[in-house]
């Protein structure tokens, strides 16, 4: 087996992660070419690093080499998310995956379908205002609200105050992930980012347990029915949390930006929603702006990957948005083509890497992609936008896939839809 291509450089001084997170794609793409292929090796978080941008060497590791590997977070987030199936690995993680699965199946994002249609009516009809909306930061806004309605059965329209407490420590226990861990406080100054987001864990902890004792959402008591009480808190502080709500906006962000590039075609047909083509849209959009830059994965032994040898201990960062633009993969891959999905098979679909693949996906993705339609088919439905501001602006990969300035767009109502009847909720 070849060494991977690259270098990974003297501890602390040849670390890259500063060059990563500066500007993610130049990094990747001054990567792949330096080292003359898709696979490299450098110091990342002052480890050495295996980055992967091959389609099928991605699909290697997710699938077929999966057990070879641990899931990659636990050493950097463990101490923000505390105990869940995220950090949990082997027999644990398994049985964590089994006795989640029935609350995430496509019959499970079925049943909540009432909730789904009432916040994607709520999430259009607000956009429709006469003015500018930001469009990503609206769309985070709404889909938080929806994720504290699922999983915690809080709403505002019952419990206004209590919404906007737990949006705000949700935040602030996001940019926890995304600052350096120094946990200090001094007197009279301001506390840490990571300090911060270590005290709203705690308070958010306490409103999940008090919720738990009060109220009988159908979610958090099914999943006491599947977990015990400690797991079924660490858990829903992981589904509360900014996580999904953000991976949400920037899918819907997404779609809303790329309208010109698939507005031409006829999405509506004798006034009913062309499903099929609404589909095939949303995943070119998945395709070319996943909503994160990929994952994490350390090498519990020594294996080959895409032809090059893994030692043991190494971290495997695998890049979905580079694998998604893999000319051996996708033809035209730089080319905004949703017809590449009128006629796709499973083995297709297992290209696209945005909920990760193989034993360890993401465990609710036919929930979030249940939302995306919904949300994407009723702004087809009952609205036409125009961006207005930063219509081009470049996009950040960290801590999601998001652009760099606000974009701006005005929304207004079909004239001839202003009555539309509720569409169904379908999944991908």
């Amino acid at each position: 087996m070849a060494a991977v291509p690259g270098q990974c450089g003297y501890a602390v001084l040849g670390d890259k992660s500063v060059d990563f997170y500066r500007n993610t794609t130049e990094f990747v793409e001054r990567q792949i070419r330096c080292s003359g292929g898709r696979i490299f090796q450098a110091r990342f978080l002052n480890k050495p690093t295996v980055f992967i941008a091959s389609n099928a060497a991605v699909h290697e590791l997710l699938y077929e080499k999966s057990h070879n590997f641990t899931m990659g977070y636990k050493d950097f987030f463990h101490q923000i998310y505390g105990d869940n199936l995220l950090f949990a690995n082997g027999q644990e993680a398994i049985d964590l995956r089994k006795s989640l699965h029935i609350l995430f199946t496509k019959q499970s994002t079925m049943m909540r379908e009432v909730l789904i249609n009432k916040y994607a009516d709520e999430t259009v009809n607000s956009m429709i205002s006469g003015s500018a909306v930001a469009v990503y930061q609206h769309f985070k806004m709404t889909m938080m609200q929806l994720c504290l309605a699922l999983f915690l059965d809080v709403e505002s329209e019952h419990s206004s105050l209590l919404v906007e407490q737990l949006i705000h420590l949700t935040t602030v226990h996001w940019h926890g992930i995304i600052s350096v861990p120094l946990c200090f406080r001094v007197p009279f100054l301001a506390a840490s980012s990571y300090s911060k987001a270590l005290k709203a864990k705690e308070e958010l902890l306490q409103i999940i347990a008090e919720e738990l004792s009060t109220s009988n959402g159908s979610f958090h008591t099914q999943l006491l029915q599947q977990l015990g009480y400690r797991e079924t808190v660490q858990h829903l502080l992981l589904f509360i949390s900014a996580l999904v709500p953000k991976a949400l906006a920037s899918i819907l962000t997404s779609f809303v930006c790329s309208s010109h590039l698939w507005g031409h075609l006829p999405l509506m047909k004798n006034g009913e929603l062309d499903s099929a083509s609404l589909e095939c849209i949303l995943l070119e959009v998945l395709r070319m702006w996943p909503p994160f830059i990929g994952g994490r994965r350390i090498a519990t032994e020594a294996c080959e990957l895409g032809g090059f040898h893994i030692p043991k201990n190494y971290s495997v960062i695998y890049l979905a948005e580079a694998a998604h633009r893999d000319p051996d993969a996708f033809a035209n891959p730089d080319q905004f083509d949703p017809s590449r999905w009128r006629s796709y098979d499973a083995q297709e679909k297992e290209k696209l890497f945005c909920f990760g693949g193989g034993a360890r996906n993401c465990i609710g993705q036919h929930l979030v992609l249940g939302i995306i339609k919904t949300v994407a088919g009723r702004l087809v439905e009952r609205c036409s936008w125009e961006i207005v501001e930063n219509a081009e602006a470049s996009r950040k990969w960290l801590p999601v896939c998001r652009p760099i300035k606000p974009v701006l767009a005005e929304f207004s109502l079909h004239a001839a839809n202003s009555q539309l009847p509720d569409a169904s909720l379908k999944t991908l």
